[in-house]
């Protein structure tokens, strides 16, 4: 048997797992189970290519894979943890299952705003959270959705969701005029971009400029007015360059497990307006210290929270307090919170 610390399961490489893993690769001995290849709904370098560790993709096995999968833990390898990304599928089950209790941990990035904790869903969640021991949890409304479901093992919250591709934090500039606002993500129902160009086919004087691509996309174009771009799909190593020609980031979100967005927002030096519905709302946005949280129940909040961040003096306090954050030192707590493997 191959003695390893962790043995890690994971929907997909995306590019802030793969950070996370290779970081925590550098300490630690790591084998990491993707579950699948490739997500068509995302860019294609959402999928990261630098590994460092060693790692399976269990959608291209050939054979039975539940087969693989109790090999892995009861041949191959001797592990001290087991770490299983959420629960929402039936080889993270299997595997629950499989491990003793004592060695299985989750990473929780769902919160209590969108996840289902009645009827037969949440029985189900809480029959899986009896074999785990320890839950590592993005935030604030993560711990509370793990309380509903009555979890009584150790809880570490990560603040985050994994490490992005963070830039040298911009300098601050005082600006005089505050006009240009700037959504990135997919365009889709749950990202309440309906409210949102609304609010901006309003105020005319304002530019929101959109990065993304989804199924909304065409109904959206047909609501916009003159003063909404749509700019399409953006690379990852452009994308900081838009978000510094902007002014300010906004995400409107009916449903938003963390918003790895905001971070990388701040990171380029934004301010932010968030909905009451983002999961890192809690834990990332301080209000009128670097962005503005908006009641997503109160259709005038968004447009009030726009006009308010649109004043100069106010503005300008944000922005030089986000000037001032250590992202690589952030990003380092980050990592270590899963240091915690006994």
């Amino acid at each position: 048997m191959k003695q390893i610390d962790v043995i890690f399961v994971t929907p997909l490489p995306a590019f802030y797992k793969v950070n996370l893993l290779n970081r925590l690769c550098e300490k630690k001995r790591v084998f990491v189970i993707f579950l699948y290849e490739m997500n068509s709904r995302r860019n294609k370098d959402f999928v990261s290519q630098g590994i460092k560790f060693d790692y399976v993709i269990l959608s291209k096995l050939q054979g039975s894979r539940l087969i693989y999968l109790w090999r892995l833990l009861k041949r191959d390898y001797s592990y001290r943890s087991l770490i299983l990304s959420g629960w929402d599928s039936f080889y993270l089950w299997f595997l629950a299952f499989l491990s003793p209790k004592s060695k299985n941990a989750v990473v929780v990035e769902s919160t209590y705003y969108e996840s289902c904790i009645r009827g037969l869903r949440g029985l189900l969640k809480r029959f899986f959270l009896k074999r785990i021991y320890l839950a590592y949890a993005s935030g604030e409304p993560h711990i509370e959705l793990l309380k509903l479901l009555s979890f009584s093992g150790k809880i570490i919250k990560t603040k985050g969701v994994g490490v992005f591709n963070y830039v040298n934090q911009p300098s601050f500039i005082y600006k005089t005029q505050i006009r240009n606002f700037l959504y990135v993500g997919r365009l889709s129902e749950e990202k309440n971009l309906k409210l949102l160009i609304d609010v901006f086919n309003s105020l005319p004087d304002l530019k929101l400029n959109i990065i993304g691509f989804g199924p909304q996309e065409e109904v959206l174009k047909k609501m916009a007015s003159f003063n909404i771009s749509f700019l399409g799909a953006i690379s990852n190593d452009k994308i900081s360059h838009y978000y510094q020609s902007n002014d300010v980031f906004v995400l409107p979100s009916k449903s938003e497990p963390w918003g790895l967005v905001i971070e990388e927002a701040m990171n380029n030096g934004l301010p932010v307006i968030v909905s009451n519905k983002v999961g890192c709302s809690i834990d990332l946005v301080a209000e009128d210290v670097n962005g503005i949280r908006f009641d997503l129940d109160d259709r005038n909040s968004l447009k009030n929270a726009v006009l308010k961040i649109c004043n100069p003096i106010y503005y300008n306090v944000l922005a030089k307090n986000i000037s001032c954050y250590n992202f690589e030192e952030r990003s380092q707590k980050y990592v270590a919170s899963f240091f915690y493997m006994e």
